[in-house]
């Protein structure tokens, strides 16, 4: 096995004699940078992100406490050793603040370098073995679980609900189940369950974990609903989601899908319930779709619904706000309305809703002191990662690039 090494020192001669010393009496340890200085050596760690890294406390430019400080946020991954002499030892106390594996001093003794660093090597060795055993874990985890995945869902639609394969499910993949609920979505386009699986594992990352499958019904997941989410909020960000998901089954597909969502419960055997109205949700989507358009007398009718909708959003898209809450002040049936909106306006309620938000945030994000859980919270955002991806969605930017091109506009 061979390992990498950066060794750092001011002085050429000691430089060259830890070299020499590396190379006979640790022959598996390939050297691929001598730096002088503490910018070499930061260029140099970043470049190879080696295994071990031999530095010298006092450099000039930067000192080498200074470059593990810079560097420490960046999970290079590399040992260091902290080469210094006696009347350095205060400043070694430092360097081992910043969790340096180990130090040698100047003039040291042969046998105490070598067992230096032969134990870092040995804990190198052991953090490889660790992360391929990892890495066969993840890869094995990435075909087991949405096989896994979909015969837990399966149990739910025969209203078993197999707890005991979902108890399993939750601690393989060390997840904390508090609540959930059952999102259905009806395209006409095949797409593969492995398919739907990194599509939607992509989109909802950082946002929550889920389950999901495809049968003869259409697509279902099974959204975890996460801990820190308040029950007035949880609603309105299951809308959200379902939309978000439904845009990107959209892009997969080539075509407009139809979703219905479930209730959401705290436990895991009333995810039937859950799955049982969401079926029942998209039935009414799906007959709506195929109702006549409106007669011409009721035109003006739902005109004023529409207006009034687009006024309530408007008034309080702050707020923790959804289609159920619009449609009760408007008077009319949620599934009424998600028709007449989208035929009116030629937009979802949620896209219209996050229109008049993502519109709002691009003024806050004018204002430099707002930090972006400002702005995610002024805009009725509770979830920072999710307004993160919707607004880089929206915007084709992220709020940082925007504020950027916004500063250079003047």
């Amino acid at each position: 096995m061979s390992y990498t090494m950066v060794i750092a020192d001011d002085e050429p001669i000691v430089l060259k004699s830890q070299e020499l010393f590396i190379q006979k009496e640790f022959p598996e340890i390939d050297i691929v940078g001598m730096a002088k200085n503490g910018i070499e050596l930061k260029e140099m760690l970043e470049a190879y992100r080696p295994d071990l890294a031999i530095v010298d406390i006092r450099m000039p430019g930067l000192s080498g406490i200074e470059v593990m400080e810079l560097l420490k946020d960046k999970n290079l991954g590399t040992h260091f050793i902290i080469n210094t002499a006696y009347s350095d030892f205060e400043y070694v106390k430092k360097a081992l603040d910043l969790r340096t594996d180990g130090y040698i001093l100047k003039p040291g003794k042969r046998q105490e370098k070598i067992d230096t660093i032969g134990r870092l090597l040995r804990t190198v060795k052991e953090e490889r073995e660790e992360s391929v055993k990892k890495q066969y874990l993840d890869a094995a985890l990435d075909v087991v679980n949405p096989v896994f995945g979909s015969e837990i869902l399966l149990s739910i639609f025969s209203e078993k609900c197999d707890e005991e394969n979902f108890q399993a499910y939750l601690k393989v993949n060390s997840i904390r189940f508090s609540a959930g609920c059952i999102l259905t979505f009806l395209s006409k386009k095949d797409i593969s369950r492995r398919k739907i699986n990194q599509e939607v594992g992509s989109l909802l990352d950082g946002i929550c974990d889920f389950l999901a499958t495809v049968t003869k019904e259409g697509t279902v997941v099974m959204l975890f609903v996460p801990e820190e989410l308040s029950e007035e909020r949880q609603e309105s960000w299951r809308d959200e989601v379902a939309e978000l998901i439904a845009g990107k089954i959209d892009e997969v597909a080539g075509e407009k899908c139809l979703y219905g969502t479930g209730g959401i419960y705290r436990s895991f055997a009333d995810m039937k319930l859950s799955y049982r109205e969401s079926i029942e949700q998209l039935k009414s989507e799906s007959s709506m779709e195929a109702f006549p358009a409106p007669q011409e007398e009721n035109e003006d009718r739902n005109k004023d619904y529409v207006q009034r909708a687009e006024q309530y959003i408007q008034s309080n898209f702050a707020k923790d706000i959804a289609l159920a809450d619009c449609a009760e002040h408007v008077g009319i049936s949620p599934y009424y309305l998600s028709h007449i909106f989208k035929d009116k306006t030629g937009r979802t309620f949620i896209e219209y809703l996050t229109e008049i938000r993502i519109n709002f945030a691009k003024e806050l994000c004018l204002d430099q002191n707002l930090s972006i859980k400002d702005i995610s919270e002024r805009c009725g955002y509770l979830n920072t990662t999710y307004f993160y991806k919707v607004f880089k969605k929206m915007v084709g930017s992220t709020i940082g690039e925007y504020r950027k091109e916004k500063q250079k506009k003047g």
